[in-house]
């Protein structure tokens, strides 16, 4: 018998865990020893659509979604020729200190398509809202996101003593921008004029201090200030189009990884010192100016890139962006998601959970570069 297919997969914010869904229910792994550590099983008259997990500096949760078709006289597959929208429910449990317990469930109005959790918060991502819940399911703030099939939102909590929790939304307008929000501070919203085409995919640092992005076009990556929204660093993944299925920073905000349906991870330096003045193209559009930080001059400069420094607005951004430090090259035909474990107890290695199920450690050279596969 086959095993069941995977539905969705996450990692814990700390990459000490992953969980691993099915339509059948939710299995949370070890990223260690690879040992189960908890299974939600099967949900009456549902099916689990994706699940996000949060851990284990605060209580460990697990968030399972999972969808359902209303009951009818036409059984639930059509009415009057119209199709019957599914039920969402989302499921959340606080596990290893009550044993799972019973779960405080929410019942949102619309589609579910993307859930995440940090502290006492619960960020829901729905077809064109996105909702922030505390820890007894109260709806906070409800922000619109425009069409956001992909469920795009991320989470982090700000340095410094107040710790503000900071959350990435898309925009409804213009395209490719991203709405960078604190609770409780409704008039500090930063807008991120991020790409000239849609905003495919959106990280979030451990800090909240930085904000990657791509866009649909899948050929770079782009980190911004979430304080003033100026542009930091380019990267570039590749020159030809790509889905990009996964950001993810370190837990120290020096290195990026980047998935795509390439089959190839790619590592990158993240060195927000290196600020540019304008916004080069990008998937063939010239996109206005950001404000910047300045930064010191160099000591010594290259004469030929000099010559050329009054047309960087001009030339084709593959000249520009900084390319990957290592690459991991993974079986084709899947999609797969990247997570960077504590640097103290794992530097430079990256984790890596496929919807085939496979899981890979892999490690590479921060100086030299290169890489290998643990498996």
């Amino acid at each position: 018998m086959a095993p069941a297919q995977l539905v969705h997969v996450a990692f814990m914010d700390d990459a000490s865990h992953f969980v691993a869904s099915t339509a059948a229910g939710s299995h949370v792994f070890s990223c260690n020893s690879l040992k189960r550590m908890l299974h939600k099983p099967e949900f009456t008259g549902a099916e689990v659509a994706s699940a996000g997990l949060l851990g284990p500096s605060m209580p460990n949760s697990l968030a399972v979604v999972t969808r359902r078709r209303p009951s009818n006289k036409s059984g639930g597959v059509e009415e009057e020729g119209r199709p019957v929208v599914h039920d969402y429910a989302i499921h959340h449990w606080v596990w290893g200190q009550t044993n799972g317990g019973k779960p405080l469930v929410l019942n949102p109005s619309g589609a579910v398509r993307g859930v995440r959790l940090l502290g006492d918060h619960m960020l829901v991502a729905g077809e064109e809202k996105a909702a922030l819940y505390d820890v007894h399911g109260h709806r906070e703030k409800e922000v619109s996101t425009g069409p956001n099939p992909l469920g795009l939102c991320a989470m982090a909590l700000g340095a410094g003593r107040t710790r503000t929790l900071v959350y990435a939304l898309p925009m409804p307008v213009p395209k490719g921008a991203v709405q960078v929000c604190r609770r409780g501070r409704p008039g500090s919203v930063v807008e991120v004029r991020a790409h000239g085409a849609a905003v495919s995919c959106l990280a979030l640092s451990p800090d909240a201090r930085l904000l990657a992005t791509a866009s649909s076009r899948g050929t770079l990556v782009r980190i911004f200030s979430t304080a003033d929204r100026a542009k930091l660093q380019e990267l570039r993944r590749g020159s030809d189009r790509a889905d990009i299925h996964c950001i993810a920073f370190s837990s120290d905000s020096k290195c990026l990884a980047v998935s795509s349906d390439k089959a190839t991870v790619h590592v990158f330096p993240v060195t927000v010192n290196g600020i540019a003045s304008s916004m080069p193209e990008d998937d063939g559009v010239l996109l206005p100016p950001v404000p910047s930080v300045p930064s010191p001059a160099p000591a010594k400069a290259n004469e030929g890139s000099s010559r050329l420094s009054f047309l960087k607005g001009y030339l084709p951004s593959y000249f520009g962006p900084k390319r990957s430090l290592a690459q991991f090259r993974l079986p084709e035909g899947t999609k797969y998601l990247v997570a960077f474990p504590p640097q103290h107890q794992h530097p430079c290695n990256v984790l890596i959970v496929g919807m085939d199920g496979s899981f890979s450690r892999c490690v590479f050279d921060p100086v030299e570069g290169g890489a290998t596969q643990q498996g």
